[in-house]
């Protein structure tokens, strides 16, 4: 009796916290799905839940009838993945994605946010369409390299940090500047055997004669300038340091990649957006699937 009463609190928290609001007789409904699950009420009741929100209209008000449907289309679902398995036993082993369904995101440089792209987009694209590609790409590392603290200018920035100061520029805002500067750019052959890097800006020609190149993943970008072996080819997007020269040609003297981002950081940034078409993970399946990943690594 005890056990029953503490999953109907708990069964009405979960649809709380999701904003969902149960009508007379859904209660009974929701403990009866879970019945069919004695070791994995837990996660049959998200799972429940998930379904619950993807089919569910403006109101946030639930009958029975509703729960019923959500709960004979998750009981079909299992008995035709494994009619004699244990109902629920392999619901979340795989979750097939339609590549045409993926959801498309665009970056807003202005705004600095992500945005849905909620038109329909041809499987056959245009010549603009890989102009339009290589510049979306450009953009997600331009907005991840602008948060690295090695490249993002001080507020207060004072003389004895300008000689330290990476901030990128851009290859159109190169006329006339004087001494060292950092570009971001793709690798491109506009001419025969003269490569350029190129921004969303402009085209600079390039000279990566006496080039050394440098991993992005370090404390300090002057400790660490060590000669790597790197492989740079045409269409690459690189960081490079150099000084543009009086012939128009910027020297380039270190380059490399884009330093990446710790998961932590981006996750803490880009929370509540699916990128994939899964749906959203819940914050208790956070904390569930962090608990199973850090026992699994203890494991191994």
């Amino acid at each position: 009796m005890g056990g029953d009463l503490a999953m109907k609190k708990k069964v009405q928290r979960k649809f709380k916290m999701r904003g969902f609001t149960l009508k007379v007789g859904v209660l009974d409904e929701v403990l009866s799905f879970l019945s069919r699950f004695p070791d994995e009420e837990y996660e049959a009741l998200d799972i429940l839940i998930d379904e619950i929100d993807k089919g569910s209209s403006e109101s946030s008000i639930f009958d029975k009838e509703a729960v019923q449907r959500v709960v004979s289309v998750l009981l079909d679902a299992q008995a035709s993945v494994d009619p004699t398995a244990p109902a629920g036993s392999s619901r979340t082993a795989l979750r097939v994605i339609d590549a045409f369904v993926v959801p498309k995101f665009h970056y807003d440089p202005i705004k600095n946010v992500f945005y849905e792209h909620t038109g329909r987009l041809p499987i056959h694209g245009e010549a603009h369409n890989k102009a339009s590609l290589y510049g979306d790409r450009y953009q997600l590392l331009l907005q991840r390299l602008s948060r690295d603290k090695y490249f993002s200018r001080p507020a207060f920035a004072t003389e004895s940090l300008e000689d330290e100061n990476c901030e990128i520029t851009a290859i159109q805002s190169l006329i006339g500047c004087k001494g060292r500067r950092w570009i971001m750019g793709v690798i491109s052959q506009l001419e025969e055997r003269q490569f350029y890097l190129e921004d969303l800006t402009a085209a600079v020609p390039i000279d990566l004669t006496n080039t050394i190149s440098f991993r992005l993943i370090y404390h300090s970008l002057y400790v660490s300038r060590a000669n790597f072996m790197c492989f740079f080819a045409e269409n690459t997007v690189i960081v490079a340091e150099g000084e543009l020269q009086p012939n128009g040609i910027f020297q380039v003297n270190t380059c490399g990649f884009p330093p990446i981002e710790d998961r932590e950081t981006s996750l803490s940034l880009l929370r509540g957006l699916d990128f994939f078409g899964a749906g959203t993970i819940s914050p208790e399946e956070t904390v569930r699937l962090s608990e199973l990943e850090e026992r699994s690594m203890t494991c191994l």
